[in-house]
């Protein structure tokens, strides 16, 4: 019957993303790890900030990159691509760079977060450049230490570990905590096993031989991995190059944030998955779809899932029961959090962990439609989304 093969297609799905597929990438990362070999140079290092208004930030942030000279790390050059600032961005950084030669500002027109990262890679004259935000801060060595994954040639593109600063001061910030200490531990054990494609967009280091443009539409911490990944380079999560950005400042940043993450993410991985198929790149089509795509379709799955558990309990299936009965326990769960958090107090864990995981799949459901409908979203996280196109 067909709603049993939704119900059991839909609940193994589930199963595969959150368990197998986490199970197998950390078997393979203890039975046959992927190390990097560093036989080449230590490469030079181009630092890339694409800004837009970020005049309180942008000192702090060019003193904090240079703060990671004489910690093994050839630093060239940093590069602060304006993209079209309107307060005082342009003239701090002219005034430091006045004083500091391997400072240089791309002052550009009006274009987006994407084309300003474009920019300043064609400027670059590092062997590595590493993008970043204006309200990222590198903790000391961060950038030796992606500079060292650079020294085996098969290393293509490199990310960090990324730590949300002050996550105490919110429960949305420490809900946001929970997520990301998940996806870090999947991320590193993909890495280990050499399959990793996910890397943190204000932390990832570019072989700039390796760049190759990406479309104004979509963002190169999506695409960039994956076209090293077919030119046959490897991606790696270097755990010892820590950075750390500012706190979720409440739910409704965490869901904007997961929404457009998602949706740019949805399109980019989509457009790709014909050019990196399984017969030419298996291990990278198993993690794209594994943990990307299917782990995006989460609350298509769960709709499918629940609804077809329904009828298959209906019918006396213990499993359908199980279905059902975790996924209104998981609801009831999340409610309790999301309702505890609003009157100012900390949720326990597990309902903490289930109003994130909440949050999140609701950001996902809102991704798959702005996808379905066309819709564009603009890189910066501060602008409002662009009428359909």
């Amino acid at each position: 019957m067909l709603i049993t093969v939704i119900f059991w297609g839909a609940a193994g799905l589930l199963a595969w993303v959150y368990i197998a597929y986490p199970t197998l990438v950390f078997v393979l990362a203890r039975v046959a790890p992927w190390r990097v070999r560093a036989t080449d140079p230590v490469p030079t290092v181009s630092v890339a900030i694409a800004v837009h208004n970020e005049a309180t930030a942008i000192s702090a942030r060019l003193a904090d990159v240079f703060a990671q000279e004489g910690r093994g790390v050839l630093l060239v050059e940093v590069l602060v691509g304006s993209d079209g600032s309107t307060d005082e961005t342009d003239r701090i950084v002219e005034g430091l760079a006045a004083s500091e030669p391997r400072l240089r500002l791309l002052a550009l027109g009006r274009a987006g977060q994407t084309p300003t990262q474009d920019a300043l890679f064609r400027e670059a004259i590092g062997d590595v450049v590493v993008l970043t935000d204006a309200e990222t801060r590198f903790e000391p060595g961060c950038l030796a230490a992606l500079a060292e994954a650079f020294r085996d040639p098969r290393v293509g593109a490199a990310t960090g570990r990324l730590e949300w600063r002050d996550t105490d001061l919110t429960a949305t910030s420490a809900n946001e905590g929970l997520y990301w200490r998940y996806e870090r531990i999947v991320r590193a054990w993909e890495s280990r096993a050499g399959l990793l494609t996910a890397v943190t967009g204000a932390l990832l280091a570019v072989r700039r031989g390796n760049y190759r443009p990406v479309p104004a539409t979509a963002s190169m911490d999506h695409l960039l991995p994956l076209y090293v990944r077919e030119a046959g380079g490897s991606v790696v999560y270097i755990a010892d190059a820590v950075a750390t950005d500012r706190p979720i400042s409440g739910l409704r940043e965490q869901f904007q944030n997961r929404t457009r993450t998602a949706t740019r993410g949805i399109r980019a991985n989509l457009s790709m998955v014909v050019r990196l198929g399984p017969v030419r790149h298996p291990g990278v089509a198993l993690a794209i779809w594994s943990h990307k795509i299917l782990r995006w379709a989460t609350p298509l799955l769960g709709l499918a899932a629940f609804g077809s558990g329904l009828f298959e309990a209906s019918h006396g299936s213990l499993v359908g029961w199980a279905v059902v009965v975790v996924t209104l326990v998981g609801a009831v769960a999340a409610a309790a959090g999301h309702l505890i958090a609003s009157t100012g107090h900390r949720p326990p864990r597990p309902l903490a962990f289930a109003r994130a995981f909440a949050i999140v799949n609701l950001a996902f459901s809102r991704a798959w439609l702005d996808v379905v409908r066309g819709r564009r979203i603009e890189a910066w996280h501060r602008v409002e989304w662009d009428r359909p196109s």
